[in-house]
């Protein structure tokens, strides 16, 4: 039976407590479910930080009232006293499998009643009238009307997997994005990065980014790394065999018509970006680093301009089909 852990301490400690928490993203009052693998617990600590003393375990399922944040901890209450876990391993009980299905078949619906939508505006506009002697004609960008969020992986003090010549993920995920944003607003795509720079951004955060954004897919990008360096290729992930699926599907197809390496095609995963988020997501593998021919590849401007080219055209044929 979950268990619900709730203010009992005085209005006093609770006021202290929140002068003297340094605060990042205050979520008061809300009830969160605990995350975590089976037969594993998660640690309540008496500080914010990693080396807080623990001072209580949660399981998988358990609920928590949560009443502030700090650097990536939340704040609630336990036998009587202050305590903090780690936020990522927490989401809104609202959350469950069926509100994600849900949102994510929204995003489909939307899908089909936009391209509807445009074809009415092509017909409508292939019929103005002849102006000054010449045809007057309108383009209607492919994807106007769709929000997508695009997640360079890693940042900040997590550089991501690192090459044999000291390349960092992180830039490589970062200069895709970048490249693929650029492409997508062309198209009339509303961009939303979860980062512009070398910033870290929890797991947590890049969820919520998406999650309480009006989003219609989420990519997030990655470079792989494996002890054996002639191992090789590009993969997408998804977390769902339907609605994610036929998302992968289109941009692994988009990307293997510009580039290549060798196709590893698409792959169920749980990566927690794609179980946790609640609209249209795929995580795309774009290589390894820790192969050296496909590192000298990877690193070049023409290999991301069309690793961008193919990610954006395989976004593009999935929204408008």
């Amino acid at each position: 039976m979950n268990r619900l852990i709730t203010l009992t301490a005085g209005a006093v400690l609770l006021l202290l407590s929140l002068l003297l928490a340094p605060s990042v993203m205050a979520a008061d009052n809300e009830t969160y479910m605990v995350d975590v693998e089976d037969g594993s617990s998660l640690l309540i600590r008496d500080e914010p930080t990693s080396s807080g003393e623990v001072v209580g375990k949660l399981q998988n399922g358990d609920q928590v009232t949560v009443f502030d944040e700090a650097y990536g901890w939340v704040k609630t209450y336990y036998d009587n006293q202050v305590g903090w876990v780690a936020s990522q391993y927490l989401f809104p009980m609202e959350q469950n499998h069926d509100s994600l299905h849900k949102r994510k078949q929204t995003a489909m619906y939307k899908k089909q009643s936009v391209s509807s939508l445009t074809e009415r505006k092509v017909q409508k506009q292939d019929s103005v009238a002849i102006k000054n002697g010449q045809e007057q004609s309108q383009t209607v960008e492919p994807l106007t009307g769709y929000t997508i969020v695009l997640d360079a992986g890693h940042g900040g003090k997590d550089p991501g997997a690192i090459g044999i010549d000291g390349t960092y993920e992180k830039d490589l995920t970062l200069a895709t994005a970048s490249k693929v944003a650029k492409n997508l607003k062309a198209s009339g795509a509303t961009i939303i990065m979860t980062r512009n720079d070398d910033t870290y951004i929890s797991l947590e955060k890049r969820i919520k980014i998406s999650n309480r954004s009006d989003t219609d897919a989420f990519i997030s990008f990655h470079y792989n790394s494996f002890p054996i360096e002639t191992v090789g290729g590009i993969s997408t992930y998804h977390y769902t065999e339907d609605e994610d699926l036929e998302l992968a599907e289109n941009i692994q197809s988009g990307i293997m018509d510009h580039v290549s390496l060798k196709d590893n095609g698409t792959k169920q995963a749980d990566y927690r970006v794609l179980k946790k988020n609640s609209d249209l997501s795929v995580l795309i593998e774009l290589g390894f680093v820790s192969n050296p021919a496909e590192l000298g590849e990877i690193k070049t401007e023409t290999y991301q301009d069309n690793v961008a080219a193919g990610i954006s055209e395989g976004i593009q044929h999935y929204f408008s089909h």
